[in-house]
């Protein structure tokens, strides 16, 4: 648990001594991006807003800040990628690895092809079945109620792009487990033992992201622990092939790694 703090600790620093490239990505993510919100809105409008429902705005800024939200949605994604080189190569530095992991060109090809259809699997399903199914079960619920439905156009738009980009990120759970365990940086026993938790973990997220109603919160939460069972077998089959070197507290305590060690060792042996 030390170790895993320790780590999360390098990770920060690294990150922040980076944050001038990860701000700067995001700034120009957000403005390249914004131009063209408003067809991305009117498409999300068409394909999701359930047939009778209307959309209104509430404040004069509304429309304004929505397309602000999905900017920094897009910015957001685009600096994941980004983060996650510099906690790996922060990780890396701290082992006293050059490259822990060797991917060939081959390799990486494969894996950022397969990190970019992961990512489209997800957001489509949350675009072309779970949004379109839950939404308009909200709007019949309401409807035989005897309710109009009249949705906010910033929180209608904004709670369907959180809910696709989420979906995104977590169709990506099967590669990330897999580096992950298969270069040793989580063991499996400890994604099985913490389980239940991560379940958990799971119900929060889906009640965060989605309207008061259990219906809805299942139905982002169930896709999470299925491609968390998912990850699990195939971190299970593929198994751990390299495991990262413990490092030594009391030396990386004065910045001294082993190699630095068993150098100074031999010079003194030789002298």
């Amino acid at each position: 648990m030390s170790e895993a703090i320790e780590n999360l600790s390098v990770i920060l620093l690294t990150l922040r001594n980076k944050l001038l490239v990860i701000f700067g990505v995001f700034t120009a993510g957000i403005i390249l991006s914004f131009q063209f919100t408003g067809p991305i809105i009117e498409k999300m409008k068409v394909d999701l807003l359930p047939e009778g429902a209307k959309l209104v705005y509430v404040s004069p800024l509304e429309v304004m800040m929505l397309k602000l939200k999905l900017s920094i949605i897009i910015g957001v994604l685009l600096i994941l990628p980004i983060i996650a080189f510099y906690a790996y190569r922060a990780i890396s530095k701290r082992y006293s690895i050059k490259v822990p992991v060797s991917i060939g060109k081959g390799q990486f090809t494969v894996l950022s092809l397969a990190v970019i259809v992961m990512f489209i699997l997800g957001a489509s399903y949350a675009y072309f079945i779970m949004l379109p199914l839950f939404l308009k079960y909200l709007y019949m619920d309401a409807a035989g109620s005897g309710v109009t439905a009249t949705y906010s156009i910033f929180k209608f738009i904004s709670f369907a792009a959180s809910c696709t980009a989420i979906f995104g990120v977590i169709f990506e759970l099967p590669i990330v487990l897999t580096f992950l365990t298969r270069n040793g940086y989580v063991k499996y026993s400890t994604l099985a033992t913490y389980r239940k938790h991560i379940y958990i973990l799971f119900l929060v997220v889906g009640a965060i992201i989605t309207p008061p109603d259990v219906f809805s919160q299942i139905m982002v939460a169930v896709p999470m622990v299925v491609f968390f069972e998912i990850s699990m077998v195939v971190v299970r089959l593929v198994g751990v092939k390299n495991r990262l070197p413990k490092s030594d507290p009391s030396a990386t305590a004065f910045g001294i790694t082993r190699k630095k060690l068993r150098k100074k060792c031999d010079r003194i042996s030789t002298v």
